[in-house]
């Protein structure tokens, strides 16, 4: 009995310590729109905390560029980066969920000049097409292109404008906003949604890292049957991404 009541006790003090440690989480994210915005709010962060504040956890955000952000999980700097594929992070250095976070469409933007040349994903084939450094959307794509990367949305978009590129590729939620924050029209462009992608959080290779994921798993079910996860989703406007969601719960 004295050694029951001794592995109890140590296992007890382990879990304090465990949730001790993990009142603050480090978090490295890219800044996109309506899902991980600067001042902390966004559809991402919103479901993070739904996971993580019963714990007691508070997110210690830091924006920075996307492969920023998968570098400092590579190297231990991160417990978590935001809005990772299959894939982003080097074998090890870095824990899937079971659970993603949302999905990802990738759209085709395009000048409706060319529209008359563009079907479906294989007018892709080898034309100048660009995306953001590091998105590695050729993964999904079943057709070969010439790629050239950017540095952000809006230089793809003057890419496109000024007929360097036939072709850019990112979601929806990103592209539209960055227009209008150029004050450019969307009549000027044909969008078209050519595939949807898992989205994940990532979570560091460490015992921190580890145990997140665990709550992760375990908590996203909870908030789907609570109906908390479908509102954060209606909240921000994605209830097209949320009926792919449905089908990973």
């Amino acid at each position: 009995m004295k050694r029951t009541a001794a592995i109890l006790s140590l296992a007890l003090s382990a879990g304090l310590l465990a949730a001790q440690d993990l009142k603050s989480i480090d978090v490295a994210s890219d800044e996109w729109a309506d899902c991980t915005l600067k001042d902390g709010s966004g559809l991402y962060f919103d479901v993070m905390r739904l996971v993580f504040a019963p714990q007691g956890s508070k997110l210690a955000i830091k924006i920075v560029p996307f492969a920023r952000s998968v570098q400092m999980l590579e190297a231990g700097k991160t417990d978590i980066c935001v809005g990772v594929y299959q894939g982003d992070v080097a074998e090890g250095k870095g824990i899937y969920p079971k659970y993603p976070m949302d999905f990802d469409d990738l759209t085709v933007m395009m000048q409706k000049a060319k529209v008359a040349d563009y079907k479906d994903e294989a007018s892709l084939k080898d034309k100048k097409v660009a995306w953001i450094v590091d998105y590695a959307y050729d993964k999904y794509l079943s057709v070969p292109v010439k790629l050239t990367e950017v540095s952000d949305t809006a230089s793809g978009i003057k890419m496109l404008q000024s007929g360097r590129i036939d072709y850019y590729i990112e979601t929806k939620s990103t592209i539209e906003p960055a227009l209008e924050k150029l004050g450019v029209s969307t009549k000027e462009f044909k969008l078209d949604t050519v595939k949807w992608v898992r989205l994940y959080l990532a979570f560091a290779a460490t015992d921190r890292g580890r145990a997140l994921q665990a709550i992760w798993d375990k908590r996203m079910p909870v908030i789907y049957k609570s109906g908390e996860l479908q509102k954060a989703f209606d909240k921000w406007g994605f209830q097209e991404s949320f009926e792919k969601m449905k089908k990973e719960m």
